[in-house]
């Protein structure tokens, strides 16, 4: 007897191919048979009858690493659809930790950082806890480079000595030779910043011959994408392994024209044969820390040390005008109506309020009310910005190596996950790009769409038997309703499930029904091929 048996879906196998009509067999955890299983009986039967049954959703760019050691139910992932999230991003992963970065974590936690507790120092001590803990989801996971520098040298600016990057290749090799499957970078966040770009293909080399990738959030999306672009490039060709340009986007107004020039960068790249591809989400607002606003030198040492220099009025004024010379020309003061406050533990009443309105309230040039912000939340609060075109997303969309990541957390409508008021992407990135790009505008068909989520991700990760709804692969399996599936998260009320998807299984195990969690944790950490 099977373990499950899928009835009259439209499967849409995730190569991008038309979808057909056909039953789903499930046994061990893999798809035994796809076909028309008329005499077919197993220990579950679902009726798929109206419903699309697709790959599980691959998130290509998560963070997801910090939360769900506190909820591996990964409710708000699970629920899109996602069975496998890439984890470790920007640079910053939850390990390996030093001593002063556990100690670090554990001063500025709030709610859900407490209970973290970050209780492990290498690699593969975290993933063990993972294990030990249980996940909804599979997770392929990456060590942060700003995170090993920061172990290494600490929160400094300064050039590494050749011990230093002895040191730091040596945590990338254990970190991989633990489970690692690459190294991440932040290159606009310290103390990842503060690299060169010789010193991260230095870490680049260690991972290539172990298979690993190079995933970045590069230097700039903004008045230096195209640079930005082509040192991600460079770092591929001379450390030789595949590149994964994160969040794709051009920031700023200004910038827009960019978005197609780089696309067309990255094409000639891999006509040069250099594996190179970009992923996105479907919204024109970005979120990250409200310090990321600050320049990069302002930082360094660490949250104690910049809010040090917020203190002395000379530095305080300096880093003031690099604020007002950083922002667009072509958006004025209006770029302030446009930065909202997301998450701010130290004074939830900022959250969802826009810069321009704390400034009126606290009597401030917008500027200073965001430099009091940073002071009076040591550092803490998060910020969104509605800085994109929507004419570049679709076009973006359309862009044929384009795959969609998140660039959010598994995060729950209840508990200490469920705080703030987080970018609708944690909630909503996966269902929205079914909903508005192709059910409503038709920039994608539901089977490019469905690819670009599964099959694709899947073969540049190496992910042979996950991706495709085929005989022998893994059984991680969407049932979606093309008609209804929807994100239901909203910048103002971001803590809401989607619609339309009413069964997600991992593993070959039901994890999603009728729209509700079992409760069960089939997920593995995903082990490189």
């Amino acid at each position: 007897m099977l373990d499950i048996l899928i009835r009259n879906a439209k499967v849409v196998d995730g190569s991008g191919g038309p979808g057909y009509a056909a039953d789903i067999a499930i046994a061990e955890g893999r798809i035994a048979e796809i076909g028309r299983l008329e005499g077919a009986t197993a220990g579950e039967v679902i009726d798929a009858q109206g419903l699309v049954a697709a790959p599980g959703l691959i998130d290509m760019h998560s963070h997801s690493d910090s939360t769900l050691p506190i909820n591996p139910l990964a409710e708000s992932k699970v629920r899109q659809g996602v069975t496998t999230e890439v984890i470790g991003m920007c640079g910053s992963s939850t390990a390996p930790i030093s001593e002063a970065q556990r100690a670090e974590h554990l001063r500025s936690a709030g709610s859900a950082g407490a209970i973290l507790g970050w209780a492990w120092s290498s690699f593969g001590e975290y993933l063990d806890r993972l294990r030990a803990k249980g996940l909804a989801v599979n997770v392929v996971p990456l060590a942060g480079q700003g995170t090993i520098r920061n172990k290494v040298m600490g929160h400094t600016a300064a050039a590494p000595t050749p011990d230093q990057v002895a040191a730091m290749q040596a945590e990338v090799a254990q970190a991989m030779d633990e489970g690692a499957w690459g190294i991440s970078t932040g290159l606009i966040y310290p103390p990842g910043s503060y690299a060169t770009t010789a010193e991260i293909v230095d870490l680049a080399k260690v991972a290539a011959p172990r298979g690993g990738f190079y995933f970045s959030h590069i230097r700039g999306e903004g008045p230096t994408l195209l640079a930005a672009l082509a040192e991600a490039i460079t770092i591929g060709q001379e450390a030789g392994l595949p590149v994964q340009v994160a969040h794709y986007k051009a920031y700023g107004k200004s910038n827009w024209p960019k978005s197609a020039v780089g696309l067309e960068m990255l094409d000639e790249a891999r006509r040069r044969g250099i594996d190179i591809t970009p992923d996105m989400y479907p919204y024109v607002a970005s979120s990250t820390g409200l310090a990321a606003l600050l320049p990069g030198w302002a930082h360094e040492g660490g949250a104690q040390a910049l809010l040090a220099r917020l203190a002395d009025p000379a530095t305080r004024a300096k880093i003031r005008q690099e604020v007002l010379d950083d922002m667009d020309p072509a958006e004025g003061e209006a770029e302030w109506e446009g930065t909202v406050i997301s998450r701010c533990v130290k004074a939830p009443a900022y959250e969802g309020k826009h810069i321009a309105q704390l400034a009126t309230e606290k009597s401030l040039a917008p500027v200073d009310a965001v430099l009091a912000i940073v002071a009076e939340t040591e550092a803490d609060a998060s910020m969104i910005r509605f800085k994109m075109s929507e004419e570049n997303l679709r076009a973006q969309l359309r862009y044929g190596q384009m795959m969609i990541g998140s660039d959010g957390y598994s995060l729950a409508s209840y508990g200490p996950l469920g705080e703030g008021k987080p970018h609708p992407r944690n909630y909503g990135t996966f269902p929205r790009v079914l909903a508005r790009y192709v059910r409503e505008q038709g920039v994608l068909s539901l089977e490019e769409a469905i690819h670009r989520m599964s099959g694709l991700p899947a073969a540049k990760l190496g992910l042979a038997q996950r991706g495709l709804l085929r005989p022998g692969c893994w059984a991680d399996v969407v049932l979606l309703d093309p008609a209804t599936v929807q994100d239901r998260a909203t910048f103002a009320e971001p803590h809401q499930y989607p619609a339309g998807i009413p069964y997600v299984l991992v593993n070959g195990r039901v994890v999603i029904a009728g729209g509700y969690h079992r409760g069960v944790l089939p997920g593995q950490v995903l082990q490189a091929p």
